[in-house]
């Protein structure tokens, strides 16, 4: 690959590289052949965690008692905060105020208002609360909506809300909700919203709902735009679109009702902002690895499953579209752009990662694949065109380092380092970077930089089939892959339109009950044609009640044709429930459980037979 492709494919960017107690920001540019690191103004400071703004302007460099903030452009400090025992900092959206977290001292209670905003620009408090523990799930703890015109803070059964112009006046308005465990502001400007969770507890199950800001007010919270209920789920994840017109709630519990996961049970519930849609996304059974949207809000892109897991583009309405095909997979990512996506396997999997192109059309074609071996992060460029793997400690001690690869698989830069902590891109802002298709020459490179082969499976084979035909039947079996699972559009199924292959049967209360009707209508049928089928020797007392019907002559019928109408129809009847009894009669004989309602009608057989010879009597 010459220089100029490489100026091409990478222009100039940033990454951050944190090592104990240090950290460093690097440009990676090609420089008349191969790709190198360049050192910037910030070369080693002292750090034990980076935080960078959204779209980059700044970072947060958090050492053990100091907050530094740099510039993004030019890497120059513009401010620091002393701060003891700070644990985590978040900018706002729009860089105007700095949440803080700090550990509070033993045996300080509540009196240590450890959570607070900054006016970091001018080193000002704006608020300052007292928040017990923190947990990353949570944070930042103060969420504060795009444009930053409200400030909002979950406290027990409420979700309190501030202005940011005016902090001083205190609540302005709250989400006052029982239980409530987690919130998520959506990322729209005009109307924004919130979601929040409330777990399951004392048999009641729990919920997501969906509020308009604008809608609240100090006193009782008005009923939610969109709502969904789910049993089985102690925690709940959020992810809204960008236009803040969907959102997915992906929701897990410590224990699986079925068994079959040490992990516990995920399940991804989808629910529009207008009320109009709300379910759970229909994927293959198993646990939930990871989901994304795409930048543009109108996709997202699931990985669920036992492996080899399912990879599966839904559109924004939660139809399922495009099937990505199965593989050892656990994680997705969309490029800045929207373009391009990479679908990988890292942790325990082998780090096989797959690359596609999104056409116009909806399709996904494959560009090319590659294997990152323990790498335990992937991240895509801002010019959307590479991603940055690494494999960092503490999850892995060994072989630590961080490379990029082209979106065709191939490695473009690799550098080894003793500890690594930590390897990211410096954030670009939203069209900094053109949204361009892949180079007319790239598949070429493709096929040369393609994943290895997993070794092929032969799977278990019984002693006694070994070295014989009939060994080869267990020969499909991959942990990694699923020779049969060759992925491409999803049509539309017979009795459910766009459902996902491998997927169960949806869980909606409608589709349970017709679910359970067309059940039951299908074993009555079963059970009236093996009763006209199957007996063929029928009891002596039916035998002869049949015998006497049907020996009616030819020449008497026209005379009672009028009179016996309804009570031959009404014989025939009788005669079809007294043939299921006895089926049920030979089931119950031969150890089978039956139903109240099969008992039931067992228990009805006399009065049958009754009936049977009153309307006999009448007919002849």
């Amino acid at each position: 690959m010459s220089s100029r492709d490489q100026q091409l494919e990478l222009p100039a960017q940033n990454l951050t590289v944190r090592i104990p107690n240090a950290a460093s920001v690097v440009s990676l540019a090609p420089n008349n052949g191969p790709l190198t690191l360049q050192t910037t103004k910030i070369s080693r400071v002292p750090a034990g965690s980076l935080v960078w703004s959204h779209e980059g302007a700044f970072l947060a460099a958090i050492s053990p008692n100091l907050v530094t903030i740099y510039d993004g452009n030019n890497q120059e400090q513009v401010a620091a905060l002393e701060l003891p025992v700070v644990v985590a900092v978040s900018f706002s959206p729009k860089n105007t105020y700095l949440t803080t977290f700090q550990r509070p001292p033993p045996g300080s209670g509540n009196a240590e208002k450890n959570l607070k905003v900054w006016d970091w620009r001018c080193g000002t408090v704006m608020m300052q609360l007292f928040q017990k523990t923190f947990s990353k799930d949570n944070w930042p703890a103060v969420a504060f909506t795009s444009d930053e015109t409200l400030a909002l803070h979950l406290v027990t059964n409420a979700v309190n809300v501030y202005d940011p112009q005016n902090f001083s006046q205190g609540v302005v308005k709250k989400l006052a909700v029982k239980g409530l465990a987690g919130f998520a502001v959506s990322p729209n400007t005009s109307s924004p919203l919130v979601a929040a969770y409330v777990p399951e507890g004392k048999g009641a199950p729990g919920f997501v709902g969906i509020w308009a800001l604008e809608q609240l007010s100090k006193g009782d919270s008005p009923a939610p735009l969109a709502r969904r209920s789910f049993f089985r789920a102690s925690a709940a994840q959020f992810l809204w679109n960008v236009k803040g017109t969907a959102l997915l709630a992906l929701t897990s519990s410590d224990t699986d009702a079925t068994n079959q996961s040490y992990y516990g049970e995920q399940k991804l519930n989808y629910l529009s902002v207008d009320g109009k849609n709300d379910c759970v996304v229909q994927l293959k059974e198993g646990p939930v690895h990871d989901v994304q949207w795409s930048p543009s809000g109108k996709h997202f892109i699931t990985v669920a499953g036992f492996m080899p897991a399912k990879s599966t583009m839904f559109t924004e309405a939660c139809k399922p579209f495009y099937d990505l095909g199965s593989g050892g997979h656990n994680l997705v990512r969309w490029n800045p752009q929207g373009r391009f996506v990479a679908v990988a396997g890292f942790g325990n999997l082998p780090g096989d990662i797959l690359f596609f192109d999104k056409k116009a059309d909806g399709k996904l074609k494959k560009m090319g694949a590659t294997r990152a071996e323990n790498a335990v992060s992937l991240e895509w460029s801002p010019d959307g065109r590479t991603i940055l793997t690494a494999t960092t400690a503490p999850r892995l001690r060994v072989d630590n380092g961080f490379q990029i690869y082209k979106y065709t698989g191939e490695k473009l830069f690799e550098q080894k380092v003793d500890v690594l902590l930590e390897a990211r891109w410096q954030p670009a802002p939203a069209g900094a970077f053109p949204d361009r298709p892949q180079s007319p020459r790239a598949n070429g490179s493709a096929a040369t930089t393609a994943a290895p082969a997993p070794a092929k499976a032969s799977g278990y084979v019984a002693p006694h089939l070994r070295g014989s035909a009939g060994a080869s039947s267990s020969g499909n079996f991959s942990l990694a892959h699923d020779p049969n699972d060759t992925g491409g559009r999803i049509g539309v199924n017979a009795h459910h339109k766009n459902l996902v292959p491998g997927a169960p049967a949806p869980d909606t209360k409608t589709a349970l009950k017709n679910a359970k009707r067309r059940q039951r209508a299908k074993a009555k049928g079963t059970e009236d044609t093996q009763a006209s089928e199957d007996i063929t020797q029928p009891p002596a007392e039916v035998k002869s009640i049949t015998e006497g019907v049907s020996a009616l002559s030819t020449a008497e019928a026209p005379a009672q044709e009028e009179a016996g109408t309804d009570a031959g129809k009404r014989l025939r009847n009788l005669q079809k429930k007294v043939r299921q009894v006895q089926q049920l009669r030979e089931k119950q004989a031969a150890g089978a459980a039956l139903e109240p309602e099969q008992l039931q009608k067992i228990a009805s057989e006399a009065a049958l037979m009754q009936e049977i010879k009153t309307l006999e009597g009448q007919t002849k």
